[in-house]
């Protein structure tokens, strides 16, 4: 065929002459194309997204539901109780849930009631002074400091000075937020 030195040898490596039918080519293999990684994948992206999206609004929709679920179950009460009471005016089923809140606000109000003998806080540490106090029933007491306008965070730090209620007086009645005690802080003298 042609001349030494022009173009590639009369036959391939194989023994098949190029061009020829038959002739194999000497192209790279084809490699079948690599795969994406798990996290790349297109359906695992939508996945996500509608996970993260349902949990959004879950977590919006559960703070809006606990009220609406509460105030749902109250209906459900009242709608109970007017059925079988009267069902003859809505104003009549209304009427029983607001008469038998007030009926126990009082009650629960009347509760905290006390009855005891003032006793002598002075020179107890703030803490201790509240804890007797409620244990009497008063669950609200009050302090200030004595030397100024601080506040104090940890009561258990504060010494009782002076009482606004004298020791031995009879405490009586609903006394919450009277009882008063004048307080400095434990490595200071009192007034």
């Amino acid at each position: 065929m042609g001349a030494p030195g022009y173009g590639p040898s009369p036959s391939a490596p194989y023994g098949f002459p190029q061009g020829q039918p038959g002739a194999t080519a000497q192209y790279p293999q084809a490699t079948p194309p690599a795969k994406k990684p798990f996290h790349k994948r297109p359906w695992v992206l939508v996945v996500a997204g509608l996970l993260v999206i349902g949990s959004i609004s879950n977590a919006v929709d559960g703070d809006e539901e606990e009220p609406a679920a509460s105030s749902a179950a109250a209906p459900s009460t009242s709608t109970t109780a007017p059925s079988t009471a009267a069902p003859s005016t809505p104003s009549q089923a209304i009427a029983p849930p607001v008469a038998t809140t007030p009926t126990t606000s009082p009650t629960t109000s009347a509760a905290p009631a006390v009855d005891f003998v003032m006793p002598d806080f002075v020179g107890m540490d703030l803490q201790t002074a509240q804890n007797l106090v409620q244990s009497n029933g008063v669950f609200l007491s009050k302090s200030h400091d004595l030397l100024g306008n601080r506040s104090q965070v940890l009561d258990s730090n504060w010494i009782v000075c002076d009482q606004n209620l004298p020791a031995g007086q009879r405490v009586t009645g609903d006394v919450e937020g009277v009882i008063d005690f004048g307080a400095v802080k434990r490595e200071e003298p009192c007034p």
